[in-house]
């Protein structure tokens, strides 16, 4: 997921407008580049110099934390998601990542800490409420699993995963 940056560029002081252009340039370079794995050490490099021409970037910021997330280095993925919400501190996809960092981590408690942030921002953030969901149902609380399984498919009822939801309310 990517972050939309709020409120337009010029609010921002990143120096002259030809800082903008180049950020924007290899913002573009990295996004083409980071769905590929054999190019994302390249992508890395591309987010990072987004990131040092316009330190307020919140979504390169976090798709910098996805790749560092996904190659699995973690403490770089939450600094970079950290920065995200800093940059941006309504940037809900960082803070579901953070969840989502934090559950790859076995951290089920601070993982439902990120998830609730995310939804607090974004009340009907169907991905957060699903892997709310499972966090919850993985700490011993089914009932408030099955409010978010449920709130899930009032959102995303012809989703693949409407059926996984589906399943979770089933069981007995």
């Amino acid at each position: 997921m990517v972050c939309v940056r709020s409120g337009p560029t010029e609010t921002r002081t990143i120096g002259t407008p030809a800082c903008s252009s180049r950020a924007e340039t290899w913002f573009s370079r990295a996004s083409a580049w980071d769905g590929d794995p054999e190019r994302w050490e390249e992508a890395v490099d591309a987010y990072e110099r987004v990131v040092g021409i316009d330190p307020g970037y919140a979504a390169a910021w976090n798709n910098l934390g996805l790749l560092q997330h996904r190659m699995g280095r973690y403490e770089k993925a939450g600094a970079c998601y950290r920065a995200a919400l800093e940059a941006d501190e309504s940037c809900c996809q960082a803070a579901f990542n953070l969840g989502s960092l934090h559950e790859d981590l076995d951290d089920v408690t601070t993982a439902i800490v990120w998830y609730r942030r995310a939804l607090e921002m974004e009340p009907d953030y169907a991905d957060a409420h699903f892997n709310l969901a499972g966090v919850l149902g993985k700490a011993g609380q089914p009932d408030a699993a099955a409010l978010h399984w449920r709130r899930y498919l009032e959102l995303d009822l012809g989703s693949p995963w409407a059926q996984i939801a589906r399943s979770h309310l089933e069981e007995p």
